[in-house]
C-alpha cells in the first residue's frame, strides 16, 4: 500500500473490540517502529511500556485520568493494550546544548514522531489505535516505576477497532499549510 493512502486511511479509534487481545508479537513490531524511528544527534530519548496484563492495564487507567477527573479517554477500559511513552534525558552534541541551552530540544518531537511510526506500523498489522496526551505524572510514576524527571509525553491505545472502516479526513488544504522559499 503506498504510505499516504495509509496516510488517508489511518484514524483515531475511540472503539476498541475490548475481548480481542492483541498479541505481544504484534506489540512488538509496533514498538519496533518507534525505535527505529530517527531522532535528533541520534539520542532516542525514549522508554516504551507496554501495557497488556488486567492489572497493569487498571492501573494505566487510573494514570490517565488527572486529580481533576479530565481525561482524554473516557473509552479507555475497552482498550486491549496500551505503550506508554517516556522523554529520558538526550545525549546530544554539546553544540546544540550549547546553541539552544536545552539538551531536550529536539526530545518532544522526536517521542510525537516514534508515536506516530507505531501508529502507521499498527494500521498495517490491522490495529486502531488513539494518541492521549491527557496522564497524571506522579501516578504514571507510582504505578509504573518511571523514575522522577521522566516525563510521560503520551500513551498509544492499541486494539481492533469496532469499525475499522475509513472515514473521510477533515484537513486545510495544501495551499493553506504548505509555501514555497519564504512565509505566504
Amino acid at each position: 500500500m503506498d504510505f499516504l493512502d495509509i496516510m488517508k486511511q489511518r484514524k483515531s479509534c475511540r472503539a476498541y473490540q475490548p475481548d480481542k487481545p492483541v498479541a505481544r508479537e504484534d506489540l512488538l513490531k509496533i514498538v519496533e517502529a518507534g525505535r527505529l524511528t530517527p531522532s535528533g544527534c541520534n539520542s532516542q530519548p525514549w522508554k516504551f511500556i507496554v501495557v497488556d496484563s488486567p492489572e497493569a492495564k487498571e492501573k494505566l487507567c487510573d494514570a490517565i485520568v488527572t486529580n481533576e477527573g479530565m481525561t482524554g479517554a473516557p473509552w479507555r477500559r475497552q482498550v486491549p493494550a496500551f505503550i506508554i511513552l517516556v522523554e529520558q534525558p538526550a545525549k546530544v552534541m554539546p553544540a546544540v546544548v550549547n546553541h539552544y541551552r536545552d539538551a531536550q530540544r529536539f526530545a518532544q518531537g522526536d517521542i510525537g514522531a516514534a508515536c506516530m511510526n507505531m501508529c502507521h506500523e499498527a494500521f498495517s498489522l490491522g490495529l486502531g489505535t488513539c494518541i492521549i496526551g491527557v496522564n497524571e505524572q506522579a501516578k504514571m510514576e507510582k504505578h509504573f516505576g518511571i523514575p522522577h524527571g521522566c516525563e510521560v509525553r503520551m500513551v498509544l491505545a492499541v486494539g481492533y477497532a469496532v469499525d475499522p472502516s475509513p472515514v473521510a479526513k477533515v484537513r486545510k488544504p495544501l495551499d493553506e499549510v504548505c509555501c514555497f522559499n519564504a512565509w505566504k
